[in-house]
Parts: C-alpha cells; sequence; structure tokens
C-alpha cells in the first residue's frame, strides 16, 4: 500500500497554503477597513483583553500607532493561532485516518499472509484513488503487493495499464526492476532483459539504483551464471535498502550452497536474522534454512560413509 507521508504531502502543502493565506486576510484587512477591533470583539467578546502599552523600547518611544492598536494586535495574533491550531487538527486527523489504513493492511498480512481479505484491502485503496495524481504510484505499489504474493498475472497486468507519463524519475526507475523482478521469477528472462536496459537510464538518475543493481544481478542467477551473480550481490548487502540486503542475502545463500560452502550460507542467514523482512522473505528465508539443513544432513551422510569405506579397507 501507498505510504501515508506520500499520500498526505499534497494535503499538507494545501493546508500550509491554506493557512498562510487565511494570515495574509487577517493582516491585511484592518489596512482595507475590512476589519477593526470593533467588528473583532463583536464576533469574539472574549478576546478583548483590554491591554495596554506604554514606555520606550531600547530608549526609544514607543510609537503611538503601536500604543493604540496593541490590544488588538495581540487579538489578531490569537485569531491567527487558533487559525493554525484547526488546520493543524485537520491535518493530523486526516494523516491518523490514513495511517490507520496502512496499520490495517499491515495486521492483516501478518494475520492471514497475502490473503484474499489483504489484496480486498488494497484494492479499495486503489479505487479511492482512482483518477487522483498518486493513482500510478499506488498501482506500482500494489503490482509489487501480488508479486510478493506470487499473484504474477495480476501484477503484470496491472504494470502494463500504469500510466508511466505520472512517473517521476524515481518511480520509472522502479517500475522497471519491478517488471523485469516479475518477468524473471516468471521465466521470461527476454523480457526481463529488455525490462532492465528500458530501466538503465533512469536508474542512472537516482542516488539509490539498488533495485536496478539486484534485479541485474537476479538475471545473471537465472541465466546460471552464478559467479557474475554472486560478484553482483556481494556489493547490495552493504545497501540502505534493507530488503534488497536481505534478498541479496538469500540469494547469495543459495549460490553458496551450490558451490557447497554450507559454512558460508549458514553464516550469512545468521546475519539476516537481524534484519526487518517482508511476509514474503519470512516464508523464502525459512525453505533456505531447510535447504542448508539438508545440505549439512548430506553432508554428515557422506562423511559417515566415507569413514565406513575406510574401516572395511583390507589392511
Amino acid at each position: 500500500m501507498i505510504k501515508t507521508r506520500t499520500e498526505i504531502r499534497n494535503f499538507k502543502v494545501w493546508m500550509i497554503c491554506l493557512t498562510l493565506f487565511l494570515w495574509a486576510l487577517l493582516l491585511v484587512a484592518p489596512f482595507l477597513g475590512l476589519l477593526d477591533d470593533s467588528l473583532l470583539y463583536s464576533i469574539f467578546p472574549f478576546l478583548n483583553f483590554g491591554l495596554v502599552i506604554d514606555g520606550t523600547i531600547a530608549g526609544n518611544e514607543i510609537p503611538q500607532f503601536i500604543k493604540d492598536n496593541f490590544s488588538f494586535g495581540v487579538s489578531l495574533a490569537c485569531v491567527m493561532l487558533a487559525i493554525a491550531l484547526v488546520v493543524l487538527l485537520v491535518y493530523l486527523i486526516v494523516r491518523c485516518i490514513l495511517a490507520s489504513q496502512r496499520s490495517r493492511a499491515k495486521k492483516v498480512l501478518r494475520k492471514t499472509g497475502y490473503s484474499a481479505e489483504y489484496f480486498a484491502l488494497l484494492e479499495k485503496k486503489k479505487k479511492s484513488l482512482k483518477g487522483s495524481y498518486l493513482e500510478a504510484v499506488n498501482d506500482l505499489c500494489l503490482a509489487k503487493e501480488y508479486g510478493d504474493g506470487r499473484r504474477y498475472d495480476t501484477a503484470l497486468e496491472i504494470l502494463r495499464n500504469v500510466d508511466i507519463d505520472k512517473f517521476k524519475v524515481r518511480d520509472a526507475a522502479e517500475y522497471y526492476s519491478l517488471y523485469a523482478y516479475i518477468f524473471i521469477l516468471t521465466g521470461n528472462l527476454d523480457n526481463a532483459g529488455f525490462a532492465i536496459d528500458l530501466g538503465v537510464p533512469f536508474a542512472e538518475k537516482v542516488k539509490d539504483k539498488s533495485d536496478m543493481d539486484f534485479v541485474s544481478a537476479l538475471l545473471l542467477y537465472a541465466q546460471k551464471d552464478y559467479e557474475g551473480a554472486e560478484n553482483a550481490f556481494k556489493p547490495l548487502l552493504k545497501s540502505h535498502n534493507n530488503e534488497i540486503r536481505v534478498w541479496s542475502g538469500m540469494y547469495l545463500g543459495l549460490i553458496y550452497l551450490r558451490q557447497h560452502k554450507n559454512d558460508s550460507a549458514r553464516k550469512i542467514v545468521v546475519a539476516l536474522s537481524k534484519y526487518k523482512k517482508t511476509p514474503r522473505q519470512s516464508e523464502d528465508i525459512l525453505k533456505l534454512l531447510k535447504k542448508i539443513e539438508t545440505a549439512y544432513a548430506l553432508e554428515e551422510e557422506e562423511r559417515q560413509e566415507a569413514i565406513a569405506s575406510d574401516e572395511v579397507q583390507p589392511a
């Protein structure tokens, strides 16, 4: 699901602009003759503090204009503060509503996994954002969730229908990376390579291109170029993207198992245990652990057979 801070960003900007507009209106109104102290106090009598200021500031006489309007100015400041607090309250309420939607989806995902209930919540969000400037970005998030849920056909359908013209450079890089990722998982390596070629120009313009680096390494793995994949995955263990770091470590573990480096595979899985994982990663790392256990069992079995063979050798 789209992140709350992304969804509320424009609303936040609008709220700030509205606050500044109302403040400016209040400050200008007295000079235009649209508002004076009698009108203000007739609407909000509790703001008539009756404050008086006199004397000097740093040896300078306080201007008469300030003396005459000091209480009125304080009252205006209170109104401006009240406006800011109301706008802030509205912003926080909207933010809490959006955050609760995301929190509910996460809770369902933890309890039921990539279930029909979870995807129903995501589809509901998709419907609510239809036609908005966030529709394309949300569709990208939705396609990723369908991919993680192994619903690859649905993920590909969403990606085909996304309006990529609405993407920023970073979103475009992520779009082609995700396209390539799903193509690789479905065995369509030619189209995966094509998607990577299309995405590289966008990835080179962003600060963090770990998504594209990962799918490029994954393509090497799918093409059974395990040495090339190993060299490509290793730098990604230092990525700031936690999800990419975990996936890269897991594929390195698989490569080490193929190379019969069981200790290296075990060590990397232990290192991954401290990182937060997606539900899909949690499922797959359990499978990897079982593969490692099986590899150790086979290694021990071979060792015992070798010992038994030595024992029956004639003197």
